[in-house]
């Protein structure tokens, strides 16, 4: 009994001496209104991107707009909704400009190396299944869409093969290894032909 009173006195007197602490505390002095100013946070990086976009030369081209999206996402900025852009794809030979918009759910922010621009998306949670990787040489107006589908690659070209930056070159290679693109040693065919069909 007699610990439990030391105990309860040691609590009485630790919160009395806490809230003597807190009454003992000056005021902070209230700052009228018109002293306080807004206060502006400048991001370095962003101000600095900010300065290099505006500095940025727009090539005279049809597609050459696309500069401006260089760090952003083309689903985000609705690309694909952009008539000239969404024009251009229509009119190539056999792509599928519909799956394009139903498959490419998952990307990649739009970069520009050598005034080549690289953007990719693919179907969420399965890229391998339908990805796309675009390329577009801005100076001279060409699209190049490489679509991988499983482990197939289909080239889309607007009119030439694209000469790709090294980066953007060995990315591909990548993309293609992991893919399986090219390897014959594991292409045993699963068709096979019932009877009666």
């Amino acid at each position: 009994m007699c610990m439990r009173r030391k105990y309860s006195l040691l609590f009485i007197t630790l919160t009395l001496l806490l809230a003597g602490c807190e009454k003992s505390k000056p005021e902070k002095p209230e700052v009228p209104e018109k002293a306080k100013a807004p206060v502006e946070i400048v991001d370095p990086v962003e101000d600095q991107k900010l300065g290099e976009q505006s500095n940025t030369e727009i090539p005279d081209t049809e597609l050459g707009f696309l500069v401006t999206f260089e760090n952003k996402y083309a689903r985000q900025e609705d690309l694909f909704k952009n008539e000239v852009f969404a024009n251009r794809l229509k009119q190539l030979d056999r792509f599928n400009y519909d799956a394009l918009l139903q498959f490419y759910n998952t990307e990649t922010p739009i970069v520009i190396i050598d005034n080549i621009v690289h953007m990719s998306g693919c179907k969420q949670h399965s890229c391998p299944d339908n990805a796309y990787d675009f390329f577009i040489d801005l100076n001279n107006d060409n699209i190049n869409i490489y679509y991988f589908r499983s482990n197939m690659l289909r080239i889309y070209k607007d009119k030439e093969m694209i000469d790709l930056p090294e980066v953007f070159a060995r990315e591909m290679e990548i993309k293609k290894s992991n893919a399986r693109i090219g390897e014959v040693s594991d292409t045993e065919s699963t068709y096979s032909l019932k009877d009666g069909q």
